[in-house]
């Protein structure tokens, strides 16, 4: 009798973890992806403001005329304005081991970003006696960047959900439950030409004729977003 008891029990605890175990049966993973292109709407322009000189007051003078001039040009709602960095040193020859000052230079760099491409190719212009511009590039701004997100990101569900409900049918099941899913990385990548045109046609504009007309913009080029999708179901 109790080898009996003993052999049920040993056979039922040998069930329990098989019992316990999760069926994963007519289970799917794959993945689907969706992108769009996106014009970059927005165009900066990094500055430098230099200044420098034997004389440290002198050079503080003409230093800071630039600097308001340039400032109060880029006042406006055309324009979101930032202050990089703005530093006054002293200038050092050497000789024969020995350091010697020569001078005094004072600098400043601005980046200056707008999505009025003609209103910042102005002031390129307009800003040219008093400010050396370094690059210019284009970008998507941040607004548009996340609304082209959202958009891929409901487009490639939207695959994921029709290629599962494929799948399904495929396999003669009706229907389907999503097991896992999950967003992947967002990729973006750049399809347009970023040209330095703009610059070089501001730079060629005299200044008589920038502040009087726009500048011609080149074109800002264009950005591919996209994501990926990927998860698993069963049915």
């Amino acid at each position: 009798m109790f080898r009996t008891v003993l052999a049920a029990a040993v056979l039922a605890a040998l069930a329990l973890p098989a019992a316990a175990e999760p069926l994963n049966y007519n289970i799917v993973e794959f993945s689907e992806s969706a992108g769009t292109e996106v014009a970059r709407d927005t165009m900066a322009a990094q500055f430098q403001i230099r200044a420098e000189g034997k004389d440290r007051s002198a050079v503080s003078t003409a230093f800071t005329k630039k600097f308001n001039n340039f400032n109060r040009k880029t006042k406006g709602s055309a324009f979101k304005t930032e202050l990089l960095s703005r530093r006054a040193s002293p200038r050092y020859q050497y000789s024969n081991g020995k350091q010697t000052q020569t001078g005094w230079e004072e600098n400043a760099e601005f980046k200056v970003e707008s999505q009025d491409f003609a209103a910042l190719n102005r002031l390129i212009a307009e800003t040219q006696n008093d400010a050396n511009v370094e690059h210019t590039y284009f970008s998507v701004s941040k607004k548009k960047r996340e609304d082209a997100i959202d958009e891929v990101s409901k487009a490639a569900i939207v695959r994921f959900k029709e290629r599962a409900q494929t799948i399904a049918r495929t396999m003669g099941f009706s229907h389907y439950k999503i097991v896992k899913l999950s967003l992947g990385h967002i990729g973006s990548r750049s399809i347009g030409h970023e040209s330095g045109m703009a610059l070089k046609m501001a730079r060629a504009m005299p200044m008589a004729e920038s502040a009087a007309a726009p500048v011609d913009t080149a074109p800002s080029g264009v950005e591919e977003i996209s994501i990926t999708v990927s998860g698993s179901i069963q049915m």
